[in-house]
């Protein structure tokens, strides 16, 4: 983010863990670093706390973590008062803080954050996954009502901006965090991964639980333009492929990030224009 150095100008937050752990924030424009300390001594972790602040000229917000509610209330009260927040910080906290809530309300005895509760990850990942249900359940709701009012969008058009977006957001978010903490393959990883999880879980398991229940019945769907998404699917993927191994790199850059959401913009016009029949298929 700022090379090997960090800088006391970018350290907005200092949380105060357990065990004489401290986690301290680092923000620049859209990159995120957490370095995490640990000062067994309560001691020399008063005096490290009294220099930061100092060297810092007392910026950074100093406080415990509190997997509560109250954790929450008391980020977005900071949130609203800091000088350090602009208005979209601001603006971006309200929603931020309905969300804390709901999470902090109900997994609050599995959080690992908390260094004691660290061994409860089963059950924290169990939690996670009952809000992304919660969550993607919620937005295809949006969707539907989105349709019903506005009969003028078709759910294709709904699918492949809403929904997919929508479904897509938490593993890009993922990817980010994961190449802010230099873990490049593991973002590249997750990408990958979360696609043929869609393809081999999150369409398979729903389709077999539905057979089941109709006595495995054929279910009759409308698959128009199938071939297209699977080709645009192919195609995706045999270009990151290609960008990942090209010769003296193997790495993804940022000029082959601006191509694959070019590729996206792309896909996207031609299949929304498919959709409301500006044009015809390219493949049927």
């Amino acid at each position: 983010m700022l090379g090997t150095v960090l800088k006391y100008k970018d350290l907005r937050e200092v949380v105060i863990m357990e065990m004489g752990v401290i986690n301290l924030e680092f923000y620049h424009n859209f990159k995120h670093v957490t370095l995490k300390i640990t000062v067994p001594d309560s001691d020399k972790r008063d005096e490290l706390l009294r220099n930061i602040e100092h060297h810092s000229l007392g910026r950074p917000w100093i406080h415990g973590y509190d997997t509560t509610v109250k954790g929450a209330c008391e980020h977005l009260m900071h949130a609203m008062k800091s000088k350090e927040y602009g208005i979209g910080l601001k603006l971006s906290a309200i929603p931020e803080f309905i969300i804390d809530v709901l999470l902090k309300s109900t997994l609050f005895a599995v959080d690992v954050k908390d260094i004691k509760k660290e061994r409860r990850w089963p059950l924290c990942f169990l939690g996670a996954m009952f809000w992304l249900a919660v969550f993607s359940w919620m937005m295809l709701e949006i969707a539907n009502e989105i349709h019903y009012n506005i009969p003028a969008l078709p759910s294709s058009f709904l699918g492949i901006t809403v929904c997919a977006i929508g479904t897509s957001f938490p593993n890009a978010v993922a990817s980010i965090l994961m190449s802010q903490q230099n873990k490049p393959a593991a973002a590249i990883a997750n990408a990958l991964g979360s696609n043929v999880q869609n393809v081999f879980l999150a369409m398979a398991f729903p389709w077999v639980i539905y057979s089941y229940q109709t006595g495995y019945q054929p279910i009759n769907q409308k698959v128009a333009g199938i071939t297209e998404g699977v080709f645009w699917m192919m195609a995706t993927l045999i270009l990151v492929v290609f960008f990942v191994l090209l010769p003296n790199t193997c790495t993804l850059s940022k000029c082959n990030g601006l191509v694959l959401i070019m590729v996206y913009v792309v896909y996207l016009v031609l299949t929304s224009g498919e959709t409301f029949g500006l044009w015809p298929p390219l493949m049927k």
